[in-house]
Parts: structure tokens; sequence; C-alpha cells
């Protein structure tokens, strides 16, 4: 049962007979001041504000994972969903589908943030508590908007928004955020509580105001080490937070519960829904998790990614790889070791003809080792032995590529089984299960506060005693041995390994000078012999988007788009 309360607050009409009085003291008993007298009254009220954060889960993880070295959208044996290489080669453009994403987000969420708060402040009783929320959430959402634009409109005001609003740039709008923060925070609920759930309390507006700190630099202001590490001690001074001491409890279905995890978007099964399952597993895993419905098998993890992790980092099982099995069994999740097959059986291995054998051509078949098929023949032909090697589903996590030449296209090919695939977020397993999921996916994680605090420490001192020992708290939880000394590359990988699929990788590869890195289909090679390479920065920032633009003629396009 969720600790989350969705609220719903119907107001009833009543019809009469013309003989029917109506009497007037009902109505005074239902008064905008009369209203908020207790938490539960407050929740209802300022829990339409978080609506906005329900696509979250898709732009940041799915999207954003995309461009960076975590995740990619292969281009399958079947073309699967091969339209997406523009996002994985930094190949923006301000008409693309997705740009506009996360600026439906920020913007819907500044603007309900803005409305409640204006209606809070016209009350005769205290709100300040409920304020201070709405004025967090509303810096968060501007924070999404600034991190991914840059260039952003800034509009706080509602019955008199300017429905034009020009834009500032990334150092006012970051003034702009913590100005509204310090003054929030000292009024947010202090408590991690039932009422606090799902909810901007005091931990975090001050991970948010961390977060803002560390990348300072990123948005044209002077460095903020010492204040991105006060911040995040602000957190761990609660003493309400710890890291769990299974990695994996974090991502479980049933994750209420969670020590770790300080803001998060509590997802609900048919109400709020989150398709990771089915964005990620291979097009065969039905009968693993009982699934009512095929997989998409869109989204798998890069090669190089899966390969960074040492061998015995427990977070290794957040992937899926290798011989796959039907649900007999035992696919579970361990708090420690993530996804593992507590019963596997020769008898339980899934074969599947269809889409990496039948539909490729006997060429493409002895590139993989397949057996060939003569004219006439199906995998119907062939025998046990040859059925398992075709068929068999084993997920490989580095891919395979083979140039299709015949269908026209310049990109590598590669087959379904090819990649591992996302396992962090724990799956349902069942019988006819659906696409949504109840796990509350983290936007906020107390390993973030350690790291956040560790490395802004590590800026200040190289040397810091504190920074390599909350980094080694890290690494202990993880079964890896701890280290003699700190240095950048050992933040970023841990950084990169412990916030792996939980949309933060974009920022932090930023911010560690690795965005015009080589990966997947992005190249950073010289176009030409004897060319220098340029990084191509602008795509540090999405574009604005073009029917934003085409609203607003107060809004510029961000610089080379």
């Amino acid at each position: 049962m969720k600790k989350f309360k969705i609220i719903l607050i119907a107001i009833l009409g009543f019809s009469c007979m013309q003989s029917c009085e109506l009497e007037p003291e009902v109505y005074s008993e239902i008064r905008p001041e009369n209203f908020f007298e207790d938490d539960e009254q407050l929740i209802a009220f300022t829990s339409s504000a978080y609506s906005s954060l329900n696509g979250w889960f898709g732009q940041f993880v799915q999207e954003q994972g995309m461009m960076t070295d975590e995740m990619a959208n292969p281009l399958r044996s079947n073309d699967g969903w091969g339209t997406n290489t523009d996002i994985m080669s930094h190949n923006f453009r301000a008409n693309d589908n997705w740009v506009g994403g996360v600026w439906g987000i920020a913007f819907s969420g500044v603007a309900t943030c803005n409305r409640l708060i204006e209606f809070l402040e016209g009350l005769d009783t205290d709100q300040n508590t409920a304020i201070a929320e709405l004025r967090a959430l509303r810096a968060l959402y501007l924070w999404a908007g600034m991190d991914t634009y840059g260039n952003i409109p800034v509009e706080l005001r509602f019955a008199e928004a300017n429905p034009t609003p020009s834009q500032v740039s990334p150092a006012e709008a970051f003034a702009v955020i913590e100005e509204e923060l310090l003054a929030a925070i000292p009024d947010l609920n202090p408590s991690k509580d039932q009422t606090t759930y799902a909810k901007m309390n005091r931990a975090a507006g001050n991970m948010l105001l961390a977060t803002l700190y560390i990348n300072a630099e990123r948005y044209g202001v002077s460095a903020k080490w010492a204040e991105a590490a006060a911040a995040a001690q602000e957190v761990i001074d609660t003493g309400d937070y710890s890291l769990e001491s299974g990695y994996f409890s974090n991502f479980m279905i049933s994750n209420e519960g969670s020590s770790e995890n300080i803001l998060v978007i509590p997802y609900e099964r048919n109400q709020i829904d989150n398709s990771i399952a089915h964005a990620t597993l291979h097009q065969s895993s039905s009968p693993t998790f009982g699934l009512a419905s095929q997989p998409w098998g869109g989204y798998s993890v890069q090669g190089d990614f899966y390969n960074s992790f040492d061998e015995n980092d427990n977070r290794r099982g957040m992937f899926i790889t290798g011989q796959q099995y039907t649900k007999d069994a035992g696919p579970i999740w361990d708090a420690t070791l993530g996804f593992l097959y507590s019963n596997p059986k020769e008898e339980y291995e899934i074969t599947d003809c269809g889409e990496d054998y039948n539909i490729l051509t006997n060429v493409e078949r002895a590139h993989w080792g397949f057996p060939e098929l003569e004219d006439g023949q199906t995998a119907a032909d062939l025998s046990p032995e040859e059925l398992k090697l075709a068929c068999g589903i084993v997920i490989m996590p580095n891919p395979d590529p083979i140039m299709r030449d015949e269908s026209g296209r310049a990109e590598d090919m590669i087959l379904y089984r090819e990649g591992a695939r996302m396992a962090k977020y724990e799956y349902e397993v069942g019988t006819n299960v659906g696409t949504g999921s109840n796990n509350d996916f983290p936007i906020f994680r107390y390993a973030e506060t350690i790291l956040i605090r560790a490395e802004a420490l590590w800026r200040l001192d190289n040397g810091s005693v504190e920074a390599l020992s909350l980094v080694n708290q890290i690494r202990d939880r993880a079964g890896l041995p701890t280290l003699g000394a700190l240095t950048e590359d050992d933040l970023y990988q841990e950084y990169r390994h412990e916030l792996a699929l939980e949309g933060r990788a974009r920022p932090i590869i930023i911010r560690f000078g690795h965005w015009e890195d080589e990966w997947n289909w992005k190249s950073s090679d010289p176009a030409a012999p004897g060319d220098t390479y340029v990084p191509d920065v602008k795509n540090r920032w999405y574009p604005i988007p073009e029917n934003e633009l085409n609203s607003n003629p107060e809004l510029v396009q961000n610089t080379g788009f």
C-alpha cells in the first residue's frame, strides 16, 4: 500500500425542484479560509502541482540516456526503433518531436505552482509551509528547464503573468532559482514522514540547492564548491537518510520504505504509469515475466558502458544479459545483487526465431554463425542443436555490428539479442502483467548527496580525507575495494555507475568534460583528413522547441540551431 495518498476533492452540484430551498450556511463551511486545517487537506491542494513530473522518467532517463554513453536505441535486424539515431549522434533540431518534452514538464509545472501560490497568498490564514513547498517545487521545474535549455523564460506570476516572456541567461536563471530556494527552505517541512513522502521537504530543497551549486560553472556562474558541500551536509545532518545495505532496495516495486530516497515520483500502475519494462525488454521476455503483451525492445545498454563496471561491482545486477528463461526459472531482484534467475534450468530456456533468425538473409546468418536455410526451409527444419544455436535467446552485452548494404542504410544493424537490457527497476512477475509499474522513481537519492559533498570537497582540496571516505562508502556498498586516493576520474566513474539509468548522466558527463567524447553513433573524429576537431559545444543545451518560438516572438533560438 502506498504511503503517498492522492486525495480527490469533488465539488458537488445540486439541482432542485421549485420547492427546494438552499441554505447559505452550507457554503460557508467550505470557504477556502476554512479548508486548510490539516496536513491531508494541504496535500490534496498542492498535489496537482506535482502532476507535471509524471513524464520525468521518459524525458530524463530514456531520452537523455540515449544521448549519453549509457543507452542506445540500436538499429535492430528488423530496423526496430531505427529512427532515433539523431538523438544518439547529437544531431539536435528545434523541430524534433522529443525536444519539447522537458519544456512541457518544466513550464507547465511552473505555471501550476504560480497559480497555487497566488491562491494561498490571498488567504487570511498562515500558509507559509505550503507556499514554501510550492516555491521549492517551482525551483525544481525552473532548474529542469534551465539545465536543459540554458536560456529560458522566467515568469513567477500567474494572474498578471506576461503571456510572451523574454528569456534570461543561465546565470540569471541560476540567481532566481537560488533566491527561491534560500527563501523557501527554512519554511519547508523538516521531517521525513507520511505527509512529506513524494513532496518537497527541507532535505529535497537542500538537495536541489546542492545540485544547482555543483553545476554552477555550467551555468556561467563562478564555482560554488563550498556552497554545494554545505547544502549536501544539511541533508546529512538531518539524520533521516542513510545508504540502504542493498543497493537495489531503492528501486524495488515496493520501495516506499527506502531510507535513501529523498524525493520520488510515486508511480502507480494504471494511474501514473512508467513503461520501462516494455520499453527495454527483449521481444521474447513475455514468458519471463508473464507480460500481457510483447515488449518493444527499444532501449538497450551500450556495450562500453556495461564493460566499464568492474566484474565484482554488485551494481552490475542492473543489467539483463546471458541466457534467458521463462518465469519457471524464478526471475527475482535481490536487494544486493539485482536481477537474477533463482532456478535456471535448460528446460526453461527461451527459444524464439521470430526476429533474430527468420528475417535474416543467409549471408547475415553466416555472419553470426547461424545455420543457413535452403529454399523452402523454415526454422521448423532445424535440428534441436541448430534450433538452440539459431533461436536461443542469449542477450549479449556487446553488440556485434553487421552492415546491411541491401537495406540502403549506412548505420550498423544488430540483432535483437545484442545489447544488455535495463533491470535496475524491479519488474513485476505474474500473469498478464501490463505496461505500467509501481516502482517509485527517485529524483534525489542520498547516495547522490554523498557524492556531491565528496566532489565539492575534492574540488576544494584534492587530498580531502573526508571526500575519499565518502566515496569509499559508496564503493563498499557496491562490493568494491576501498580507494587509497581519489582522482577526478574516480569521482566521475562512481557518479556514472552509482546513478546509472536515473536521469543524471547528461549533466554529469557535461560537468566532467566528456560530453564531446566519442561513443556509439556519436563521433568526435575530424570531418575530413587534416581537419582539427572542434567540439560542438552548442549541444550542451537543447534547442528551444520550434513551436515555442512560433508562439512567443520574444524567444530567441540558442546559438548554433
